[in-house]
């Protein structure tokens, strides 16, 4: 059953991405890039964002430090909560940011009743 789901998803994902690249080349509207970017793309990243936020905690589970540019508790440490809630809450942000993007460009566009019209 989980394979049938997994292709399924697939499935889905490809089809999104068939019709706002095929959208995009027919207008050449960057908005649908980044939409394709928003909606595909960034989904199909989770994995490998969670690769590395594994090898975060394993660090944090061997002792090690993790330390940012920046500090979010103390002096820069992070603790494993702390850790695994700015990972979430970064990846939710760069999402909605590239949703965000994609729709000023596509709120840009003209309507095709306008570019008609002109």
């Amino acid at each position: 059953m989980q394979n049938v789901l997994f292709a399924l998803i697939i499935t889905l994902y490809l089809a999104i991405a068939i019709v706002l690249v095929r959208k995009y080349l027919r207008t050449r509207d960057v908005g649908f890039a980044w939409l394709c970017a928003a909606v595909v793309g960034w989904p199909l990243l989770s994995p490998l964002l969670e690769l590395g936020q594994r090898a975060l905690m394993d660090r944090l589970r061997r002792g090690e430090s993790v330390i940012f540019p920046f500090s979010l508790v103390g002096r820069g440490q992070l603790t494993p909560g702390d850790l695994i809630m700015f990972l979430g809450i970064s990846r939710q942000f760069a999402g909605l940011l590239l949703l965000f993007v994609a729709v000023v460009y596509l709120g840009k566009t003209k309507s095709t009743a306008e570019m008609r019209v002109a």
